[in-house]
């Protein structure tokens, strides 16, 4: 898994600084174990920034609204997860019959 710092995703992403902060403010982003003691973001944090950047830009959505958007859109996907590994299974256990 590859960590970013905060000047890299503020390059790759072309925020600024106290965006991140705000987000870290509002426990929206926060660095990755073992990345915590650099301060470094893991890939999923990339992906939380630019997301609450698209919210917060593109649709005028609060930072409270982000929080609850960016949890449902992870629960969500962990959950499609699990189903997609479900269906595997039944299909895998059905062909061994």
């Amino acid at each position: 898994m590859r960590f970013y710092s905060r000047t890299e995703i503020i390059k790759l992403l072309e925020i600024d600084d106290g965006f991140v902060e705000a987000l870290e403010r509002e426990d929206i982003v926060a660095p990755d174990a073992p990345a915590r003691e650099t301060g470094e973001f893991s890939e999923q944090m990339l992906e939380r920034v630019r997301v609450a950047y698209n919210l917060v830009h593109d649709l005028e959505v609060n930072l409270p609204g982000v929080a609850i958007i960016v949890q449902m859109r992870e629960e969500m996907s962990g959950l499609r997860h699990r189903l997609e590994g479900l269906l595997k299974d039944l299909r895998e256990s059905s062909t061994d019959r």
